[in-house]
């Protein structure tokens, strides 16, 4: 109780969703899930008997299951009743799964006071749905802050967020791939961002 929900599909519609929810109760074969809304906080009532997909995150996996939403009930909280199917599949956390993405963006890191460092562009070499990698021009020392604005991202908008450096790799002479994790970053953009890397990642798919 308390863990952390995903729904990422409702009705048989091939569109993907990211709707943010947590569990509040199981009884017997019926999961109680606090009831979940969009981006502009309208609540999410699916119809009755429709198919719903959805992960429960962990730190490092996540578990894929499938249900059908009954109906809408209220606990503690207004919350959907699941009846989860059987079969529930562990997998590696796709919020972690770095997709290629070329884009340009603006790096600022700190001086030794904590001052603001002029901005450098660069391109961002991949992205996940918690962190970044990029092209730098000098090594990076993990775990230090740096600030990361990206240009416009389809469906997605434009992020700038705080960034911990994880590891700097040099890859010819005078250029660096710094790898980084967001710290700040909001749940509705990380939610956009993932769902726009989810539809990325299909697209390299049916490319072969």
């Amino acid at each position: 109780i308390g863990q952390r929900i995903e729904i990422t599909k409702i009705g048989n519609s091939d569109e993907a969703v990211a709707y943010s929810s947590r569990v509040e109760d199981i009884q017997e074969n019926e999961v109680f899930l606090a009831l979940p809304a969009d981006s502009r906080r309208c609540p999410i009532i699916p119809e009755t008997n429709q198919p719903i997909s959805g992960k429960i995150i962990d730190s490092t996996c996540i578990y894929i299951f499938t249900g059908q939403y009954k109906h809408l009930a209220k606990i503690n909280v207004p919350v959907w009743v699941l009846n989860i199917n059987d079969t529930v599949i562990k997998a590696q956390n796709r919020e972690f799964v770095r997709i290629p993405l070329r884009t340009a963006l603006r790096v600022i890191t700190f001086d030794e006071n904590g001052g603001i460092n002029a901005p450098l562009k660069t391109e961002s070499f991949d992205m996940s749905g918690n962190g970044i990698s990029f092209f730098y021009n000098t090594k990076l020392l993990p775990n230090s802050k740096i600030i990361i604005e990206t240009e416009l991202i389809p469906s997605v908008g434009r992020i700038y967020t705080f960034a911990r450096i994880k590891r700097s790799i040099l890859k010819d002479s005078n250029q660096y791939l710094v790898g980084a994790k967001f710290i700040d970053l909001s749940r509705q953009i990380q939610n956009k961002l993932i769902k726009y890397l989810f539809t990325k990642q299909r697209e390299f798919i049916n490319k072969g």
